[in-house]
């Protein structure tokens, strides 16, 4: 039988997560889409949901052979996580009637995963006063920064748009290892690494997606450089692949740079001081700091700016940088743009 509240999984230990599908998702077959969006969850647990009926899109069981178009909603039924910690401070950047700018913290996922359903951005999001208010594009869990997420309707469909359509801009800022003198580009087709034993890891796959970054060095050091990294497209971990290809990948990063028994140990044992003595930094140390896109109204440009966060600059001094001051810091994202 079909999951649903009215047969009483949701009673019965299961509740239902809505999963938004990233446009750039489309041609992906389904299981592995959700591979790498609910990232602590085995490969034969994902088929294991298939075959039970408790993935579904437009309230049909979905097959996981199935290729997404982008931009659907799934609905999947998962049991319900244990006890979570309380939400982090979130602190709201902007707010009108169409939309909130947000600055999320590193560590905070945006959407329901396996092990966080309360413990979300969009939960968050739910309780504001003038929403809810819906994601307009998402972050990886450890990535900090703006987000901008619009009231339902048209106005939340204008603002994922132009996300979609790269009509709007992100510049990131990362502390990568290595020195960094000179901008550089990559243009590599990204795909999931199939030969890693990590099932949501992505990689440099002929054949794969276009993908398209640009990287320009801010603060170059002999250990590591602070970078401002503009995604062109928007594949999933698409500047942490493209750095580690690269030869400098981001500072504290589980998955893309790091022998991949660090990240299974990360899953088994979680955060441990044999894992501070290796990666330095308690997770990766990337950061949205510039957001562009139009009012979704009334067509006016909008601008954002996030200060890098205060575990950010802790990990610049940490390998000898030091990071700019807000004003200069600002000035220099957007000399990028």
């Amino acid at each position: 039988m079909t999951p649903s509240p009215e047969t009483g999984d949701a009673a019965g230990g299961l509740i239902p997560v809505t999963v938004q599908v990233d446009p750039g998702a489309r041609g992906l077959r389904s299981d592995q889409y959700l591979a790498g969006r609910l990232g602590r969850i085995s490969r034969s647990r994902i088929h294991a949901m298939f075959s039970r009926g408790h993935v579904m899109l437009d309230g049909r069981r979905l097959r996981a052979a199935h290729r997404l178009r982008g931009g659907e909603t799934l609905t999947v039924w998962k049991p319900a996580p244990v006890a979570e910690r309380p939400l982090p401070r979130i602190p709201v950047l902007h707010r009108d009637p169409a939309f909130v700018v947000v600055d999320k913290p590193g560590d905070l996922t945006v959407h329901p995963t396996a092990n966080a359903h309360t413990r979300t951005l969009t939960a968050f999001l739910q309780g504001l006063e003038g929403g809810p208010f819906h994601p307009a594009h998402r972050l990886d869990r450890e990535t900090s920064g703006l987000v901008v997420c619009g009231t339902p309707g048209p106005v939340s469909a204008a603002l994922k748009a132009q996300f979609a359509e790269r009509t709007a801009g992100k510049v990131y800022l990362a502390l990568v290892a290595g020195r960094l003198e000179h901008p550089f580009e990559v243009e590599e087709p990204l795909d999931f690494a199939r030969n890693s034993p990590i099932h949501i890891k992505m990689g440099v796959v002929p054949g794969g997606l276009p993908s398209w970054s640009s990287f320009t060095p801010i603060v170059p050091g002999d250990r590591a450089s602070l970078v401002a990294c503009r995604p062109h497209t928007g594949r999933q971990h698409q500047l942490r692949v493209h750095l580690e290809w690269a030869g400098h990948p981001v500072v504290g990063d589980k998955i893309y740079g790091a022998p991949p028994e660090w990240f299974l140990e990360f899953i088994e044992t979680g955060w441990t001081a044999s894992l501070a003595d290796r990666l330095l930094v308690g997770r990766h140390m990337l950061h949205a700091a510039q957001l562009r896109f139009a009012h979704p109204v009334t067509g006016e440009p909008c601008a954002f700016f996030s200060d890098a966060p205060e575990d950010l600059r802790a990990a610049c001094a940490l390998l000898g940088l030091a990071c700019p001051p807000p004003d200069d810091l600002r000035r220099l994202l957007e000399s990028t743009f």
